[in-house]
C-alpha cells in the first residue's frame, strides 16, 4: 500500500475518532440540557398554574379552572396535565399523545429522555381542593435534539472535508518529494541517470533526495570514465595516427561482420588503393607536404563514399587503402574510385608533374559475398591492383567476376522473391545461443534466419538474397512475413525455446511497420506468453535511435527483450545504448578479445564489461568458429556465445 494512502487512512481514523468523540459529548451536553429543560418547564408550569388555580374564590367553578387548563395546554408543550380532587378522582384531565412529525422514528427509539410527572397541590379557601399533575411533551425536546445532531453532523462534515482538501494538498506537496525519489530509483534500474535539482523542504526527504543525487553521479561518472576510457582505448587500437583512418586491425576484426551469411552487409563492393614511391616522395618533399597530400586524399575518399551507408575505409599499411561498401553495385563504385584516381593524379601534379613517374598508384574494384573468407578477400585485392600497376599508373582495374547475385534482373528478383514469400520457399533456419557456466550449456534462445530455397531446390542462405530485396525495398515486407511466419509456428507448441528476430532499418524506421507489430504482438501475447526476443545491428540502433528507442520500448512493454546484433563501440561513445536500453548486445568475437584483452600487460581489461553491466546489458559473442575463442573469452568474462563452433544453423520441417 503507498505511504500516501496509509497517511490518509491513519489520518481518516483518528479524525473520525476524534469528531466522532466531540460529536457523542456534544449530543450528550444537548440530551442533558434538553432533560433538564423538560424537567423545569413542567415543574415551573405546576407551581405556576397550579398557584393561579388556588386563587379562584368558588371551589365549584370548575369551568374556569378548565379554561385556565386549556389555555396552558394548547400550548402544545405538554402530555398530560390533570386536575385530581383530595380523594384521587380526575377532575380534569388533557392529554396529548407523542407524535413527532420531523423527526425519524429511529431517533426516538434510540434517543431516551425520561419525562417525569411534577405534581402542585391546589390549595382554595385555605383547604386542600386536590392537586395539579404536569407532564412535558417531550417532541419538542427530540426536535431540538435532532435538529441539534444534523447541525452538529453538517457542520463536522463540512470541517472534515476542507480538513481533508487541505491534507491532501499538504501530503501531496510533502510526499511529491518521495515520489520524484522513486521515480529516480526506478530510472537507476532502467539505466538512466536523472539528478534531481528541486529539492524537497522536508529535511528528511532532502537528505535522503541528497543521497540519491550522490549516488547517480556516481554511477553516471562511472559511466562516462568507462565510456571515455573505451573510446580512447578503440581509438589508439583501431585508427591510424597519421590520417585518422580506421586501420588493418578494424577490418580485420570489422570484416566478419560483413560477411556473415544472413545480413544485407554480407555481399557488396571493395576498392583497394596501393601506392609505390611514398617513401621517396616523403624525403624529398618533406613531411608537410606529405602530410597535405595524404590529407587531401582522405577527404576525397570521403568525398567519394559519403553517400553509401556502411561504407568503411581503412589504411592497411603505408601504402595501401581499402573501401569496403555493402550492399552497392560494382560499377557505381567503380566510378567513385576512378574519380578518386583522377583527384590523386592532379594532387600529384599539383605538387610536381614529376612525381607522376615517381609514385605509381593502382586501384583493384571487385565484388564480396558471404562465402569469402578474409583471406581470399584480401588475397583477390592484392592481386588484382598488383596487375593494376603493372597495367599503368592510375588505372583501375574492375573484376566483374564473382556477381553470380545479379545473374537475375531486378524484377525477375522481386517477382523471385515475392513468389518465394507465397509458395513458402521463404524457410526459417534456427541457430542457438547458449550460455556456458560452470562446466554446463544452457540454451538461451534460438536466432532466426531465413533461406531461400530457389525453384531448382537448391537452398541459399541470407546474403544471397537479403542485400537485392533492401534495394528493391522488400525489406520490410520479408520482416512482417518472418514475423507472421514465426508467430504462427509459436500458436502450435506447447513449451517453445525463445526466438531472436533481426529486424531490417526499413522495418524499423517506419511507424506502419511498427504499429503492424504492435497489433500483431498484442493479439498473440493475449493467447501465449512466449518471451521473444528481436534485434536490430548496431548501425539501425546508431542512425534511427529514435525509432529504435520506441520500438524498444514498445516491445518491452510485452515483456519481450530487446538486442542489437553485431556490435561496435562507434567513435561517439555509448550514449545511446543508455536512451535504447537494450537487454544485451551481440558483438565479433575477434572484437571482443581485442577489447577485452590488454596486450600490453596481457591481462584483462574491464572497461567494457564494466560500461555494460552499469547498463544492465549482457554481451554475446558471436562467430564462434573455434573452442579456443570460447576459451579465451570465458576468461575475459564471456560466458554466452553463438557460432559455428557451437551449433550451425538448422531448418525445422
Amino acid at each position: 500500500m503507498k505511504l500516501f494512502n496509509q497517511l490518509v487512512i491513519m489520518l481518516s481514523i483518528f479524525t473520525g475518532i476524534l469528531v466522532s468523540s466531540i460529536m457523542v459529548l456534544n449530543f450528550k451536553s444537548a440530551t442533558e440540557f434538553a432533560q433538564n429543560q423538560l424537567y423545569t418547564d413542567s415543574v415551573n408550569t405546576a407551581h405556576w398554574l397550579g398557584l393561579s388555580l388556588s386563587m379562584i374564590p368558588n371551589r365549584s367553578d370548575v369551568a374556569t379552572m378548565e379554561a385556565m387548563i386549556n389555555a396552558i395546554f394548547d400550548s402544545g408543550y405538554y402530555e398530560r396535565i390533570a386536575l385530581i380532587d383530595v380523594d384521587g378522582n380526575e377532575i380534569y384531565v388533557r392529554e396529548n399523545k407523542l407524535q413527532v412529525h420531523e423527526v425519524p422514528q429511529w431517533f426516538i427509539n434510540t434517543v431516551t429522555i425520561t419525562n417525569e410527572t411534577m405534581s402542585s397541590d391546589i390549595m382554595i379557601e385555605w383547604s386542600r381542593f386536590g392537586s395539579l399533575e404536569v407532564r412535558g411533551h417531550t417532541g419538542h425536546a427530540y426536535r431540538q435534539l435532532y435538529m441539534a445532531m444534523m447541525d452538529l453532523i453538517k457542520t463536522f462534515a463540512l470541517i472534515s472535508v476542507a480538513g481533508f482538501i487541505v491534507l491532501y494538498i499538504l501530503l501531496s506537496i510533502s510526499l511529491n518529494a518521495l515520489e520524484r525519489i522513486r521515480k529516480q530509483a526506478e530510472a537507476v534500474i532502467d539505466n538512466e541517470f536523472i539528478i534531481e535539482e528541486k529539492l524537497p523542504f522536508t529535511s528528511e526527504f532532502r537528505s535522503v533526495m541528497n543521497a540519491m543525487n550522490a549516488m547517480v553521479a556516481k554511477v553516471k561518472d562511472i559511466f562516462d570514465r568507462e565510456n571515455e576510457t573505451l573510446r580512447h582505448y578503440q581509438e589508439l587500437l583501431y585508427k591510424d595516427t597519421e590520417t585518422k583512418l580506421y586501420n588493418r586491425r578494424y577490418l580485420v576484426a570489422k570484416l566478419p561482420d560483413y560477411l556473415h551469411a544472413d545480413t544485407v552487409l554480407s555481399s557488396g563492393v571493395y576498392a583497394m588503393f596501393s601506392f609505390e614511391g611514398l617513401d621517396r616522395f616523403k624525403k624529398e618533399y618533406g613531411y608537410e607536404t606529405y602530410s597535405r597530400f595524404m590529407s587531401g586524399f582522405v577527404d576525397n575518399l570521403d568525398e567519394a563514399f559519403v553517400t553509401f551507408n556502411h561504407a568503411l575505409i581503412a589504411r592497411l599499411n603505408e601504402n595501401d587503402f581499402m573501401v569496403v561498401v555493402p550492399s552497392s553495385l560494382l560499377l557505381d563504385i567503380g566510378k567513385q574510385t576512378e574519380k578518386v584516381m583522377l583527384q590523386i593524379r592532379q594532387s600529384i601534379e599539383n605538387v610536381d608533374k614529376k612525381l607522376t613517374n615517381q609514385i605509381v598508384v593502382g586501384c583493384s574494384v571487385g565484388n564480396y559475398t558471404a562465402s569469402d573468407t578474409l583471406k581470399t578477400l584480401f588475397s583477390r585485392a592484392d592481386h588484382a591492383v598488383t596487375q593494376a600497376k603493372a597495367e599503368e599508373n592510375f588505372f583501375t582495374n574492375i573484376d566483374q567476376t564473382d556477381d553470380d547475385t545479379l545473374v537475375l534482373g531486378r524484377e525477375e528478383w522481386r517477382n523471385e522473391l515475392l513468389e518465394s514469400m507465397e509458395d513458402g520457399r521463404l524457410l526459417l533456419g534456427f541457430q542457438p545461443v547458449v550460455e556456458s557456466l560452470n562446466g554446463q550449456i544452457r540454451v538461451l534462445h534460438e536466432e532466426v534466419l531465413l533461406r531461400l530455397l530457389d525453384k531448382a531446390g537448391k537452398i541459399h542462405t541470407g546474403g544471397y538474397f537479403l542485400p537485392i530485396a533492401a534495394s528493391l525495398g522488400l525489406a520490410d515486407t520479408i520482416d512482417r512475413y518472418m514475423i507472421y511466419t514465426v508467430l504462427e509456428r509459436l500458436k502450435e507448441q506447447t513449451d517453445p525455446v525463445p526466438l531472436a528476430l533481426n529486424l531490417s532499418c526499413d522495418f524499423v524506421k517506419q511507424q506502419s511497420n511498427r504499429d503492424w507489430l504492435f497489433e500483431r504482438l498484442d493479439i498473440f501475447h493475449r493467447r501465449k506468453k512466449t518471451v521473444l526476443r528481436f534485434e536490430v545491428t548496431n548501425t539501425v540502433a546508431i542512425n534511427e535511435s529514435g525509432a529504435v528507442q520506441m520500438l524498444a520500448t514498445m516491445l518491452k512493454s510485452f515483456g519481450y527483450r530487446f538486442g542489437i546484433d553485431h556490435f561496435v563501440l562507434p567513435e561517439s561513445g555509448a550514449d545511446y545504448l543508455q536512451s535504447i536500453r537494450p537487454d544485451y548486445i551481440r558483438s565479433n568475437a575477434t572484437y571482443l578479445e581485442d577489447m577485452l584483452y590488454d596486450t600490453d600487460t596481457g591481462n584483462a581489461r574491464g572497461s567494457l564489461n564494466n560500461l555494460v553491466q552499469s547498463l544492465g546489458i549482457s554481451i554475446i559473442a558471436m562467430n564462434i568458429e573455434e573452442e579456443q575463442q570460447v576459451d579465451e573469452l570465458k576468461a575475459l568474462g564471456i560466458t554466452r556465445f553463438q557460432g559455428t563452433y557451437i551449433a550451425p544453423v538448422e531448418l525445422h520441417e
